[in-house]
């Protein structure tokens, strides 16, 4: 009878175990409020050798705040794609409260900077929750799309 308790007690553990590893390697990655996050992939080189990976990192740039004057839509944010990146950055800004994103930017190229925006609507003085996605694509004819990111910010619409 012991040995029965001690099989099942051993397969409830198991299940348990196997059930942690599926939702860690299932949930989706979620990055908020830092000043710089990376976004690590590995790849296999086309050889057998496992000691031949390429590592190849995407550098996110975060911001804890966006202060933008109210009442324009033409705005002054610096959106850069760090220049150790080889990948094309698309950078929106996604109201959550709301449902609206209220800029889409052009692709930016690694080491470029956008100074001056357009926004899709003049924001009132105040704060608020903001998404800034990153939409990363190869830096290559195909523009295939890459591994993204968003993070968590305040929008401080100033007088």
């Amino acid at each position: 009878m012991n040995r029965k308790k001690a099989g099942i007690i051993l397969l409830v553990f198991v299940i348990a175990a196997a059930g942690v590893l599926i939702w860690r390697n299932t949930r989706p990655a979620e990055v908020t409020n830092y000043d710089v996050a990376f976004e690590e992939e590995q790849e296999k080189s086309e050889g057998n050798n496992p000691e031949q990976k390429i590592e190849e990192g995407i550098q996110i740039p975060g911001y804890k705040s966006i202060q933008i004057p109210a009442g324009t839509k033409d705005v002054s944010v610096e959106l850069t794609n760090p220049e150790e990146n080889k990948v094309y950055f698309e950078i929106s800004f996604y109201l959550p409260d709301t449902k609206e994103t209220i800029y889409k930017s052009r692709m930016i190229k690694p080491g470029q900077t956008l100074y001056d925006i357009t926004l899709e609507k003049e924001m009132e003085a105040g704060e608020y929750p903001l998404t800034v996605k990153y939409a990363t694509y190869t830096a290559d004819e195909n523009m295939t799309p890459r591994n993204g990111a968003k993070l968590n910010c305040t929008l401080i619409v100033k007088e």
